[in-house]
């Protein structure tokens, strides 16, 4: 799952290039369910030993584009959680950002009763 240390990399003029091609070689389509992609998900995920591998971070052949429920099925299932989650996206207390990282969801505390 990507951190703190892929900012810089999410935030480049280079993968916002690789990012649009990936949504354009796959018609702005999830692959894994059809559905329109808002994401752009490395298969090989990156850690801080492989941000700097343009092999991996660049290669569209390491690229796919997800709607946002498989990204995050895809990144729930490598930890541990099985090949499909049973529980969906909004069950869950993280989100990912525009940038594909993730992040907790912003919650809105239910009125205090007196």
């Amino acid at each position: 799952m990507a951190g703190a240390f892929s900012a810089p990399f999410y935030h480049s003029p280079e993968w916002q290039k690789v990012r649009q091609a990936v949504l354009m070689r796959d018609r702005y389509l999830c692959v894994k369910c059809g559905r329109p992609a808002e994401e752009v998900h490395h298969k090989i995920h990156l850690n801080p030993n492989n941000i700097g591998d343009p092999r991996i971070t660049m290669n569209m052949d390491n690229l796919i584009s997800l709607c946002r429920d498989c990204h995050f099925e895809e990144h729930r299932g490598q930890h541990g959680q099985g090949k499909k989650a049973q529980a969906r996206a909004d069950d869950y207390p993280y989100e990912f950002d525009a940038n594909g990282m993730l992040i907790e969801k912003k919650t809105v505390a239910p009125p205090s009763v007196s």
